[in-house]
């Protein structure tokens, strides 16, 4: 068991917590979030991360595409994914990265949110997930920002 803490983690269920922690099983899979509620005390064997953690996971399309979306965001992205049926995190972060230019004012949790239901609304995906764990570097962490520096790096 290995334990991971960074600025920001995104939970198994979109969540970001502040200066959280996540524990892994030897295998690469996420086994817990622990929300330190921003309060990261010292702890054991706890490796700490500049960034945002997340765990791996990969979106495989299981049924057609639904209806067209008429919002602006939603229709970026579906048009980004139009002969797609693997996607995989970095490709994820990629499309973020994308989106951040097209919509400044949206911070990384909405977009990766929004991006992630889109994917299972309209796309047809579903989400699996994958063993590792990653951290997104290089993005602005004060205003939640993707940048042109900001990459993702497999770390477990």
């Amino acid at each position: 068991m290995r334990k991971f803490a960074a600025n920001y983690l995104v939970s198994d269920n979109g969540i970001y917590l502040k200066n959280g922690i996540l524990v892994t099983g030897e295998d690469g899979f996420a086994i817990k979030y622990i929300d330190t509620k921003g309060d990261l005390r010292e702890i054991a064997q706890l490796t700490f991360l500049n960034g945002i953690l997340m765990a791996g996971c990969t979106f495989i399309k299981t049924k057609a595409a639904n209806s067209e979306p008429d919002q602006p965001f939603e229709s970026i992205i579906m048009k980004s994914l139009a002969a797609t049926t693997k996607f995989s995190i970095y490709e994820l972060i990629d499309l973020g990265k994308l989106v951040q230019l097209q919509f400044p004012e949206m911070k990384i949790p909405e977009i990766m949110n929004k991006t992630t239901s889109t994917l299972q609304t309209y796309g047809g995906f579903s989400m699996e997930s994958q063993p590792g764990i990653y951290l997104l570097s290089g993005a602005d962490l004060v205003n939640l920002h993707f940048t042109s520096n900001s990459r993702l790096k497999k770390i477990l």
